[in-house]
């Protein structure tokens, strides 16, 4: 087992796993690459949709602002009452055009008055 062909014999396999490992990493490289690539343009592309969203987003604030200042306000039936109760309109009628009790809107009136003579 000792003959020079044993040896040229291991040599060779040995070379050829050395040009292997070579082979191999010279792959891995390529596909990091590739990959380092693909992972620059997928975070681009995610800023872009990141950008956009933000715009429209700013875009639909703008406008919902808008809508805000051009609406009249909506007051809930108490918020209304109250603003009736403030020109002096009377209890009944408070009750009838805001929807609710006869009660509630005498309620609302000796809160309001308590409200505001302190």
């Amino acid at each position: 087992m000792s003959s020079p062909l044993f040896f040229y014999f291991v040599g060779f396999v040995l070379l050829g796993l050395v040009a292997a490992c070579g082979y191999l990493y010279w792959q891995l490289r390529l596909l990091e690459n590739r990959r380092d690539k693909l992972t620059a343009l997928y975070l681009d592309q995610q800023q872009q949709q990141i950008s956009t969203l933000q715009r429209d987003f700013a875009r639909l604030l703008a406008r919902l602002e808008q809508q805000k200042q051009n609406e009249p306000a909506v007051l809930s039936p108490y918020n209304q009452a109250i603003e009736m109760i403030k020109q002096g309109i009377p209890a009944s009628e408070v009750a009838t055009q805001c929807g609710i009790s006869r009660s509630e809107a005498e309620l609302i009136i000796s809160l309001y008055r308590n409200n505001s003579t302190s």
